[in-house]
Order: C-alpha cells, then structure tokens, then sequence
C-alpha cells in the first residue's frame, strides 16, 4: 500500500525545512537577505567601491590599524607574496585610484559570531601611478580570503589574502576556469 500524497509532501516539507534550518545556521544563507552575512557582503561590496572612488577616507573609518593586505598566491605554496600591505600602504593605493575596476564574483561568507570570513574572487584592472604610459593596464582575476571582526557595534575589515592569482583575465574571464594550473599537480 502507498502513502497518502499529503503524507508524503508533509514529509518532504519537514525534510526541506531541517535542511534550511541547517544551511542557515551554518552560514550558507547569510549571503542574500538580511543578518549578519548580508551585512558584511554588502560592507565588502562598498569597499570595492571606496577603493576604485579612491575614497580614504571610507577604507580608513572601516580598517583597524593591524590591517593587512597580502598580494599574490606565493605563500600558499611556501614563497613569497608579490607584496604585503599594512594599512598605510594600502591607504596610499586606495588614495593614488591604483584600481580603475574591483568587481566582486563568487563571494560567499562564513559566520562565527563576531567574526566573518569570506571568500570569492574579484577581477580587478591595476593602473599603478608609476607604470609606464605605453604598457597596458592589467586586468587580474584574484581568488581570495578576507577576515572581518565586529568591533564596537561596527564590522571591521581586518585582513585580506590572495589565495590564487593575480591571473592576467583578459576581458574578465577567469582563466583558471579553462585550463589547470601548471602549478597543480595530480
């Protein structure tokens, strides 16, 4: 003998609704709607922004004096980052408009607490002030990981890390996605 159709939908909806309750309590959830995920997407989001803006004194207001900024994968591997950034030498970036583009894709974020941690990409067009004028800007693809804390009824963004690139991205595509990376071995 078969189930009644109800009892069953009544089953699949409890099913569904644990696994929301699961998703939710893990982060997974946080990144659309309202909540303490949404609100440090929508902060990374406005980062990108202040930066391109060249806007200090945002990237200031929402940076602790310890912030750090590692460029480049190197270290993932056991070298070394192109560059590391402390807060000063990040502001000074952010104030010479070294970026033209910082568009944010894939972002996700990881809730615990106070502490927020995010991860995704964002493909950037870097127009340093030094560069010479006959070389092209660059546009990269950065796979990343940023920490961000509550401080003071406030979200701060405290640390960034490039876990792969830059990738030179002609056009925006993320080359990663066509091709393995000759660094990865099977």
């Amino acid at each position: 003998m078969t189930a009644p159709r109800n009892v069953i939908d009544r089953h699949t909806r409890r099913a569904i609704l644990a696994l929301a309750m699961v998703a939710c309590g893990s982060g997974l959830l946080a990144q659309t709607g309202s909540g303490p995920g949404a609100e440090v997407l929508a902060l990374e989001q406005q980062i990108e922004e202040a930066i391109v803006r060249g806007d200090v004194a945002f990237v200031d207001r929402v940076t602790p004096a310890d912030f750090s900024f590692v460029h480049g994968d190197g270290w993932t591997r056991g070298g070394r980052p192109l560059m590391s950034d402390d807060k000063a030498a990040f502001l000074k970036r952010v104030a010479d408009k070294e970026y033209l583009v910082h568009d944010l894709d894939q972002v996700k974020v990881e809730m615990h607490g106070d502490v927020a941690i995010t991860a995704g990409r964002y493909v950037s067009l870097f127009v340093p002030a030094n560069r010479n004028p006959a070389t092209p800007a660059r546009l990269n693809s950065i796979w990343f990981e940023r920490v961000y804390a509550k401080r003071n009824g406030q979200w701060q963004f405290l640390s960034h890390r490039t876990v792969h690139g830059p990738t030179v991205a002609p056009a925006g595509i993320d080359p990663t996605a066509a091709r393995p990376d000759p660094r990865d071995k099977p």
